[in-house]
């Protein structure tokens, strides 16, 4: 049997992650595989997204979308109960950026069981060719006691009406804060 093939990328968590631990403070680490990512499956074919390398570290490029949607489900199994944490989408724009001029970008968090968190912000503000942690401040959070829910999280902008591309994705990274 021959399975058809996405249009979405459904992320793989378990072998697109590391763990490291600096300072004493956890930090994971989801590489492009483990994000879910509307239009970047393998039947769009390169069309809407691509992977590149940059700097040695592989990234997902938009070549372009209307509808930017980016997302990703994590166990807090994964992360420490009663510790706190913030999350970043570690994003570059690129110098043919464009279509972010006019409307924000949204990124929220959510646990389950707990009132999800909204940001939002304008990339045409970034300084191209340079790597930024997004949102600004990160996303932060508390692990609770019960570990056996997941922290969902994600960054889009589904009402823009201009072509949006030149925006390439790192890492999400999940990183404990210090006391």
């Amino acid at each position: 049997m021959v399975l058809p093939r996405m249009a979405h990328q459904r992320g793989k968590l378990q072998t697109n992650f590391i763990k490291e631990t600096t300072a004493g403070l956890q930090t994971l680490i989801l590489y492009p595989d483990a994000l879910n990512v509307i239009w970047g499956g393998p039947s769009s074919n390169n069309r809407y997204w691509k992977r590149t390398t940059i700097d040695g570290s592989q990234a997902l490029e938009l070549v372009g979308v209307y509808w930017l949607e980016v997302s990703g489900r994590l166990p807090l199994s994964e992360l420490t109960s009663g510790k706190k944490y913030k999350l970043y989408f570690v994003i570059q724009m690129s110098q043919n950026s464009s279509g972010w001029d006019n409307y924000d970008v949204w990124f929220n968090i959510r646990i389950a069981g707990q009132r999800s968190q909204r940001q939002r912000m304008r990339f045409n503000r970034l300084i191209r060719s340079d790597w930024h942690n997004v949102p600004d401040n990160g996303l932060e959070f508390t692990v609770p006691e019960e570990s056996n829910a997941a922290l969902t999280f994600a960054m889009y902008d589904i009402e823009c009406e201009e072509l949006k591309k030149g925006l390439l994705i790192k890492e999400v990274r999940i990183q404990e804060v210090g006391q």
